[in-house]
């Protein structure tokens, strides 16, 4: 599955105050754990900077249709803009560039 960093931002004070309204109720019911967990899609973490109104997410999903699942509610709810970037992780990176590196011709010295 592929990391993807999902950067959220409010644009509407309003909306805001309503989405949080509704993350509570789901947080505090355990609704969100099941939520942010299920087939092809886990939610490694969020974190929260209200007074930006801005979430940032990182997540594994196998698609875009996964992506689509978890996040489309809150968007056509709530207005929400996100941007979604793939990212690795440090192994990845680790692996990737050892196999790059291997590739390479070899750096004559200066």
């Amino acid at each position: 599955m592929q990391l993807f960093l999902c950067d959220a931002q409010f644009e509407d004070v309003e909306l805001q105050k309503a989405a949080y309204a509704q993350f509570i109720e789901l947080w505090e019911s355990g609704a969100m754990a099941k939520e942010d967990k299920f087939e092809g899609f886990e939610l490694l973490f969020r974190v929260h900077a209200p007074g930006e109104g801005r979430v940032v997410i990182l997540c594994r999903a196998e698609s875009d249709k996964q992506l689509f699942t978890h996040f489309a509610p809150w968007r056509a709810q709530f207005g929400i803009v996100m941007e979604f970037t793939p990212v690795m992780s440090c192994q990845d990176v680790v692996d990737a560039h050892k196999d790059l590196f291997a590739k390479l011709p070899p750096r004559s010295a200066v």
